[in-house]
């Protein structure tokens, strides 16, 4: 069984683009929250369900293909490692604040997610590799009980996206 919820949320901010106060994007930026969140059992056949579920919310959500097709990747290599490593429901959830995309994955296990050196000849042991090359970053959360990776999204308004270029200012 599995539980949905989604939520668009305006964040910061107000009338007239000023953000000042905030400090998360320079004026004519619009700066908007969206959240997904998916509750499963820990049963495999929940990993597909997951990864065809996270590219309907963000093809939804108007990112890009690749985009969509890294985050798949990463969905399915977290959401499989809270089922096998992890206790207890699985819990994913995707947010995107307009210039990244953070994906979730909880348990109820304390034991933190970590990369482990595979041998050549070994059928598991690559999936945090594979994330942290899709990733912007990744790391463990709630005392380890959250496993998250970034992926930058750069979906702002054009005029975000060439301040973003044009300055190391990474509020925008």
């Amino acid at each position: 069984m599995t539980k949905h919820r989604t939520a668009t949320s305006p964040r910061a901010g107000g009338e007239g683009g000023d953000t000042s106060a905030a400090g998360t994007a320079p004026t004519g930026c619009p700066l908007t929250s969206r959240v997904f969140e998916m509750v499963m059992e820990p049963a495999g056949v929940h990993v597909a369900q997951a990864r065809r579920t996270t590219a309907a919310v963000l093809r939804q959500w108007s990112l890009p293909d690749a985009l969509t097709e890294d985050a798949r990747i990463i969905v399915s290599e977290l959401v499989s490692n809270a089922i096998t490593h992890g206790s207890g429901d699985v819990r994913l959830q995707l947010r995107h604040d307009n210039h990244e995309l953070r994906i979730g994955v909880t348990d109820d296990s304390t034991a933190p997610a970590r990369q482990r050196r595979a041998g050549a000849t070994d059928l598991g042991g690559r999936g945090l590799h594979l994330v942290a090359r899709l990733s912007l970053r990744w790391g463990v959360a709630d005392s380890g009980r959250t496993t998250y990776a970034v992926i930058p999204t750069f979906t702002e308004a054009p005029q975000c996206r060439r301040k973003m270029r044009s300055s190391s200012d990474p509020t925008c």
